[in-house]
């Protein structure tokens, strides 16, 4: 349920158009008004997923198609944002990464690391003023600081949503949050996406 919640908000352009621009995305175009598009496949040296475990010497990504471990080299090279210079310090579990990566000798090993947003999903706990807390799948419950520039979206179906407001969000509700940790490891939610059904 969780996945559909981050899928719905990569359909609708929401996630990367927010973060990138800080600006809501136009609702997605329905597929008729769309010009037909080549089917690229997805390079075979790339891997991109959630990070799951995190070393000074290598990092673990894991998406639906399995884990990967990358060791790091003097040469990986670590961006974030618009491909802006980040440190290896900087990855850090939950991040969105997306990894270039080579073979060698059985052992794969990490070209460069691009970092997105941290995601966090679940079920909502309770709401006090602008903290939200969820319970993830796997039992875990976690604090969601929201600000006054967090942007809430409600998924209302396939390819489809609508404006949202921290005020329709409840106890009960499936939540996913987009957003960064701060020095304190709290995690400051830029995009909160729910879905009311």
């Amino acid at each position: 349920m969780f996945g559909k919640l981050f899928a719905g908000l990569a359909t609708a352009g929401v996630l990367a158009a927010v973060l990138t621009t800080g600006v809501m995305a136009a609702p997605a175009a329905t597929p008729a008004a769309r010009p037909a598009q080549q089917h690229r496949q997805a390079p075979k040296d790339v891997f991109g997923g959630m990070v799951t475990a995190i070393s000074g010497s290598q990092v673990t990504v894991k998406n639906a198609k399995g884990t990967k471990t990358f060791l790091r080299t003097d040469a990986t090279m670590v961006t974030k944002g618009r491909n802006e210079k980040a440190a290896w310090s900087e990855i850090e579990i939950n991040s969105h990464v997306r990894v270039r990566f080579e073979e060698r000798d059985g052992k794969v090993y990490a070209r460069r690391v691009h970092i997105g947003p941290a995601r966090l999903a679940g079920k909502v706990t309770s709401v006090s003023g602008n903290l939200i807390t969820i319970r993830t799948r796997d039992g875990k419950d976690l604090r969601i600081t929201v600000q006054d520039s967090t942007r809430y979206f409600e998924l209302t179906g396939k390819k489809q949503r609508q404006a949202g407001s921290l005020s329709a969000i409840h106890e009960g509700l499936r939540l996913a949050a987009a957003g960064s940790y701060d020095s304190s490891h709290n995690f400051d939610a830029s995009i909160v996406a729910y879905r009311s059904k």
